[in-house]
């Protein structure tokens, strides 16, 4: 497991810290929570929240603090919190030697998708899609407050693994999962191809795409179609999601009560 350097990130918003709070509870929390500050209007306004972040500090064994919502602006920068923040330590992620592909058969690699907003869009579709586990190749450390709040918290709910991406994809294929590859060259139509679970998607960042060592270890690549002529391609995380639901939909169970939407 990849070490972390002690360092404490600032998580900003509702939604991110009862992520925090609802992945210690689930026991799946990388990190741990050191403190969590309130602003004191915060906690006339919405007692019912503040209520269950007080259960939550006793049985997680953090603080809640109450502020001024000056000061909470003041540690933030800004006025995006929402009279809310929490203080938590960097990740400590599983490595390729953790990697399961039975216990996570709907796997997907990210590899070269580098911007922090990118990572969370594409991490919520993800967790939305039903996405056992999100790889990539290196550790966003400081980003990860921003990728959590782009995710809407998923990016702390789902599990992440930090490894070498042609490890990984080495991994699932000796396990004889199929790997499959978003890219276009020698590629069959998304409509066309056989995306039953389990699987490794693998998708490239926007500028250079998947690398060709791991198209070589691809069993297929797969391409979206568009409606008109375009030499462009999607945005990374666009992408993404329409591989993710396209794979969701193709697997979805029988019962149509199973999933719905709504947040987190």
């Amino acid at each position: 497991m990849e070490n972390n350097s002690g360092k404490l990130l600032l998580f900003e918003g509702i939604v991110s810290v009862s992520a925090l709070i609802n992945a210690s509870l689930g026991g799946t929390c990388r990190r741990s929570i050191k403190r969590v500050i309130a602003g004191r209007k915060r906690a006339v306004t919405e007692r019912r929240r503040i209520d269950y972040i007080r259960s939550a500090s006793a049985k997680l064994g953090f603080p809640l603090e109450f502020a001024d919502e000056s000061d909470i602006d003041a540690m933030t920068g800004g006025r995006t919190h929402g009279g809310i923040v929490a203080e938590a330590s960097e990740a400590i992620y599983p490595g390729a030697g953790l990697l399961d592909p039975a216990k996570n058969p709907f796997s997907v690699l990210l590899d070269g998708i580098e911007d922090p907003y990118s990572l969370g869009h594409a991490a919520r579709s993800l967790w939305c899609c039903g996405a056992d586990a999100i790889i990539i190749p290196r550790i966003p450390y400081m980003s990860d407050p921003v990728v959590c709040r782009a995710s809407a918290g998923a990016f702390e709910l789902i599990p992440v693994f930090v490894c070498k991406p042609e490890e990984a994809a080495e991994r699932y294929r000796s396990a004889g999962v199929k790997t499959v590859s978003a890219g276009i060259r020698d590629s069959v139509d998304i409509h066309d191809a056989d995306l039953s679970l389990p699987l490794l998607l693998i998708c490239g960042g926007e500028k250079r795409g998947i690398s060709s060592a791991l198209s070589a270890l691809s069993d297929i690549t797969v391409r979206i179609p568009y409606a008109r002529p375009f030499r462009g391609s999607l945005p990374a995380e666009t992408a993404v999601s329409v591989f993710a639901y396209e794979i969701m939909n193709r697997n979805r169970p029988a019962d149509p009560n199973i999933g719905s939407s709504g947040s987190l």
